[in-house]
């Protein structure tokens, strides 16, 4: 049995019909069955949603352009108002921050780490704006020992101004030196970090070397010792600055003796140095490590300190991976404990 599919003949000529014929057998008879379906309904449909389609998708593209414009303008409108205020803020000025969005969002993590940002830059133009007065004002007082007694030197005719004033002009002369290296040493350690060699050093080396110097040029004091040999890996010019300054700094503190010792212990290799002075007080034991502090004004100029010692000695102790700490001796100085890893 075959169906065809094709045209005839109907009443209504207006619509479109879709016709099917099917052979079919009922009671020994074959029967024909056409079946016509007018397809105006669909064509109706499908015109009319083209006509809404054509008519609606602009309104409807333009309605929710109009709103994802209006809704991204609300989302960015912080991001505008941080860009607006980060413009505002000058290299002269970083007291000023970046609003902070009330909603616990990216956003809101943005402005506080911007935030965070410009507490950092503030701090950092702070400390160098403080270096550099400290540095101007530390170097205006060599420059007007220098200035003073080459104006004198001018002013004699016999010549003895110059004999005088010759050893005047070199300790002068030392100390502007000394002070301009630690200045770039200081300015390399906040730039690019102490360049370190990476040696073997015999600590205990360096500790006698200091115990025989300072026997040497304070021999008023008492140095005491008690070195054990230890090794570490680092730069021995750099490590022996560090006791340098400690020694130099415990000299000038104590009353009559001065105590040096190398220990390793779970390690770490563990220098000391300490004195019978007058101790620091607690809630100075950190400030010393900052630039140019002094706890004794007067004295630290007499002997030519800049107050730089102390910052040094943390920088290279930071550069070889160890700590450096003041705590009090039971007699009531100041012990320096410095800490390397073997």
């Amino acid at each position: 049995m075959r169906a065809q599919v094709g045209e005839m003949p109907l009443i209504d000529d207006d619509h479109s019909f879709l016709i099917v014929a099917q052979g079919a057998s009922y009671g020994g008879q074959t029967y024909t069955v056409v079946v016509a379906s007018s397809v105006q309904t669909q064509r109706q449909t499908v015109a009319t949603v083209t006509k809404y389609l054509i008519i609606g998708l602009p309104v409807l593209l333009i309605v929710v352009g109009i709103a994802g414009w209006l809704m991204i303008g609300q989302a960015l409108r912080p991001v505008e108002r941080i860009r607006t205020r980060v413009q505002g803020i000058g290299t002269r000025d970083l007291t000023e921050r970046v609003p902070v969005p009330e909603t616990r969002d990216e956003l809101a993590r943005l402005a506080v780490t911007m935030n965070e940002m410009l507490d950092r830059l503030e701090t950092g133009q702070a400390t160098q704006r403080a270096f550099v007065a400290d540095a101007s004002h530390e170097l205006r007082s060599p420059l007007a020992t220098l200035t003073a007694a080459l104006e004198v030197i001018e002013a004699d005719t016999t010549g003895r101004a110059w004999r005088d004033l010759r050893q005047v002009m070199g300790t002068e002369t030392d100390r502007m030196r000394q002070l301009v290296e630690d200045l770039l040493l200081l300015a390399k350690a906040d730039d690019t970090g102490i360049r370190m060699r990476q040696t073997d050093v015999d600590l205990d080396d360096l500790v006698e070397a200091e115990v025989k110097r300072l026997r040497s040029s304070k021999p008023e004091l008492t140095v005491d010792s008690d070195v054990h040999p230890v090794r570490v890996i680092g730069d021995p010019a750099r490590l022996s600055q560090v006791l340098r300054n400690l020694v130099d700094n415990a000299a000038r503190a104590a009353h009559t003796t001065v105590r040096l010792t190398t220990a390793e212990q779970d390690g770490s290799a563990i220098i000391t140095v300490s004195d019978d002075g007058d101790g620091i007080p607690e809630a100075d034991r950190q400030r010393v490590f900052e630039r140019f502090v002094r706890l004794d004004t007067s004295r630290s100029r007499a002997s030519g300190g800049s107050g730089l010692g102390l910052s040094i000695a943390r920088e290279i102790t930071r550069a070889h991976h160890g700590t450096i700490t003041l705590t009090p001796t039971p007699t009531g100085g100041t012990t320096a404990t410095v800490t390397l890893p073997t």
